[in-house]
């Protein structure tokens, strides 16, 4: 005989609750999140850091799309590649804070060692609306580096 659970989101409450912080995200936007990244992290096992990098950041026909682009970041927090902004390229960036004062690279780096690959979220300036935005990023570490693309909700 089979039981049904009398709350149906109740597994799904204690998964949430046992990830902590963690969220996941789904849908097309992600998608094409996590599949830039993907191409960007084969890439770099491909072509090399210093060459990728520099595609990353010079090759928007290949590394950017609309919204989405590339950017790494080395795990002390220079910016190694940036397809949204090259001038961020060599600058140490650990000291961005998002307007609620929280320093969004500071977490990613900390996503990037802790669980090697995932979500984070935070709010931005959106340039193409200009207002303040949730944004969420997809990040995958790689050697001393990590990697990652992502979208305005």
């Amino acid at each position: 005989m089979s039981r049904k659970t009398p709350f149906p989101f109740a597994a799904a409450a204690v998964a949430l609750l046992a990830a902590g912080s963690a969220f996941a995200q789904s849908g097309p936007k992600a998608d094409e999140a996590v599949a830039l990244v993907k191409s960007a992290i084969a890439h770099v096992k491909e072509a090399g850091e210093a060459k990728a990098y520099e595609d990353f950041t010079k090759d928007r026909e290949h590394w950017v799309k609309g919204e989405y682009y590339v950017f790494c970041h080395s795990l002390d927090g220079v910016n190694l590649a940036h397809g949204g902004n090259a001038a961020l390229v060599g600058k140490n960036v650990l000291a961005f804070k998002d307007p609620d004062g929280v320093e969004v690279n500071v977490k990613l780096i900390e996503k990037a060692k802790s669980e090697g690959a995932g979500w984070v979220k935070y709010r931005w300036p959106n340039p193409v609306t200009r207002k303040v935005e949730p944004k969420v990023i997809y990040l995958e570490k790689i050697n001393n580096a990590l990697c990652g693309s992502g979208y305005y909700e």
